[in-house]
């Protein structure tokens, strides 16, 4: 049994990620909970590491890049804060999420940080003179707060299992509720259809494991509305916006540009980072477009940085870590199976959002590895407790 005090610090984590300017007070955070951590494994030992295999096999080919990287040192430090800060988080997570009490204190920080952003974006939004959302306001980007909803979501769907409150539905409920009125204001178009994607899979897996009984013709129409209802508010996205259309977007063309250049060395890359591209390829940049610096593709991104080797790295690791969550949805344990529906939710959410930008860094990949570390934490906690009984 530990004290609430040895989650603090990761619990402070969850809380203060979506925050813009809060760099130092998440790396304090992180460092305090490794320390707690380096006690917990001198007493029980490390813990098991889900798919440790893919993880080894992405560090040792971000490291491998450093030999035909343009900026040795700026690939250095990317792969520190991208793949060195996120293992600490995740190995955190896995360590500290022991039981459902541990579960409830993490979950509460992510919910009580979501309100307090969420509060932040409506008030900037009511305040202000302009439609539109305020890209250097308290809650951060468009973009990075849609991320972020993606990562959320499928936590708050756990929420639902974790807290011991009598109405924790209707909480639940209510803030999701809470944060799509926000995504509608963020009026990122993407979002809205990662988040259909999401909810169709949310709805088959909830059925299959026995979570919700419903007819499959009731989840064709609920799933077949959720569609239709995403693409609705996509278009109004992209009208409010003034956005170039589908067929003008900037990235029908640079993707095949950048495809056609790690073609040419696919073995290598030019190092790890997002911004690669624009240090080693500046002709592939757009002057009409300068938002277009970087592939707006994780996994062309990889290409670019570490060659076709980097993006078979990041597919298998996704794959690994996607194939132990919907493991874990079969479950007989209700909380468990619960965390392997929302891992897959939050794997293919992510995962999704990403083929069209790359916001798979600094806080929003921390948050990825954190809420995964979480869910599998206690998954991998609960299926020993019988054997340490």
């Amino acid at each position: 049994m530990k004290p609430r005090v040895c989650l603090l610090p990761f619990a402070v984590l969850l809380f203060i990620l979506p925050f813009p300017g809060t760099v130092a007070l998440r790396l304090l955070a992180l460092a305090a909970g490794l320390i707690v951590c380096a006690w917990i494994w001198h007493k029980q030992g490390l813990p098991q590491v889900p798919a440790k295999t893919a993880l080894l096999l992405w560090g040792g080919c971000a490291l491998f890049s450093l030999a035909t990287a343009i900026d040795p040192g700026y690939s250095l430090g990317e792969i520190k804060n991208e793949i060195g800060y996120a293992m600490a988080a995740y190995l955190g997570f896995l360590t500290l999420t022991q039981n459902r009490e541990d579960a409830n204190f993490f979950v509460k920080a992510l919910i009580l940080g979501s309100l307090v952003l969420g509060v932040f974006a409506l008030w900037e939004h009511v305040s202000s003179d302009s439609a539109y959302w305020n890209e250097r306001g308290l809650a951060g980007g468009s973009g990075s707060y849609s991320t972020y909803l993606l990562a959320l979501l499928p936590a708050l769907l756990w929420a639902g299992c974790v807290l011991p409150q009598k109405h924790r539905w209707s909480v639940v409920s209510g803030l999701i509720a809470l944060q799509l009125v926000v995504a509608v204001l963020a009026g990122q178009r993407a979002f809205w259809l990662v988040f259909a994607l999401q909810a169709l899979f949310a709805l088959y897996l909830l059925r299959a494991r026995g979570f919700i009984a419903i007819s499959a013709s009731r989840v064709r129409a609920i799933g077949a509305a959720a569609v239709i209802l995403s693409v609705l508010v996509a278009v109004a996205a992209t009208l409010k916006r003034d956005t170039v259309g589908w067929t003008q977007d900037p990235r029908l063309t640079t993707w095949p540009a950048v495809a056609a250049r790690i073609l040419e060395h696919p073995l290598v890359g030019k190092g790890f980072g997002r911004e690669t591209m624009k240090k080693a390829y500046p002709d592939l940049l757009s002057r009409k477009y300068p938002a277009v610096w970087h592939a707006h593709n994780l996994f062309l991104n990889y290409g670019i940085a570490m060659g076709v080797p980097g993006m078979i790295a990041i597919l298998l690791l996704f794959f690994a870590l996607l194939r132990k969550f919907w493991e874990l949805s079969r479950a007989d344990d209700r909380i468990v199976a619960m965390a392997g529906i929302c891992g897959v939710l939050l794997v293919v959410g992510v995962v999704a959002r990403n083929l069209t930008n790359d916001f798979f860094q600094r806080d929003l990949a921390l948050l990825f590895w954190s809420i995964a570390g979480m869910l599998l934490g206690y998954a991998g906690h609960a299926k020993d407790a019988p054997a340490r009984a």
